[in-house]
């Protein structure tokens, strides 16, 4: 399947996948990787600024949700994936790079749509079943002390915390995944009600 082109703009947040070479974990302790992608998000924020809303990183894997005032996600992501790749490279003496610049994006115009992004971004963690919930799991920006990385969230975590641990079923997590496949996230018009009045939630701050 061919490469999508990159929409460039600066209006509404991404959200944005990017997985290891082969789906390979990571072969340093996470403690360690997580350290290296903080520095890696740190450096390249002020390499090129952007807004940073929230991430998870994962065995193989991190999602972000960012912002892009000046339409410039390819250039984040180049300098992001290249950093992290250098940093894990030097730590684990493997010559084989992590990351490629091969990441998936998709744009999210809908606030209703973008708070049930956070939920799903920060309960990855849940679905591997390696926590219990969202505050619990250590490698998230949800543990991130403002002094290290200046974070923009749209939607508070304490603030929301009952709904943010609230776990959907696995048909509702099917259709944000689905969504989250296509170049500006949206929904079938065949889903069923309660899945819709759910995404529609008004219960959020």
């Amino acid at each position: 399947m061919p490469r999508r082109n990159l929409i460039r703009q600066n209006t509404f947040p991404y959200h944005v996948y990017t997985r290891s070479n082969n789906k390979d974990w990571f072969t340093l302790s996470m403690e360690i990787v997580w350290r290296l992608f903080l520095e890696s998000i740190k450096e390249s924020h002020e390499a090129i600024p952007v807004d940073l809303h929230s991430f998870v990183l994962m065995n193989n894997h991190y999602h972000l949700l960012i912002s892009t005032p000046n339409s410039n996600l390819d250039k984040f992501m180049e300098h992001l994936n290249k950093r992290f790749s250098q940093k894990l490279r030097k730590h684990s003496q493997m010559i084989n790079h992590k990351f490629a610049n091969r990441y998936k994006w998709t744009i999210v115009n809908a606030d209703s749509y973008l708070y049930n992004i956070y939920r799903y971004i920060y309960q990855n963690p849940i679905r591997a079943n390696i926590s219990k919930n969202c505050q619990s799991y250590p490698f998230s920006s949800l543990k991130v002390s403002p002094l290290e990385i200046q974070l923009k969230p749209h939607l508070d975590y304490n603030t929301n915390v009952n709904w943010f641990e609230t776990i959907p079923n696995q048909d509702f997590n099917q259709v944000i995944k689905t969504g989250l496949g296509k170049n500006t996230f949206r929904i079938s018009n065949r889903i069923s009600k309660p899945i819709l009045k759910e995404l529609h939630k008004k219960n959020v701050m």
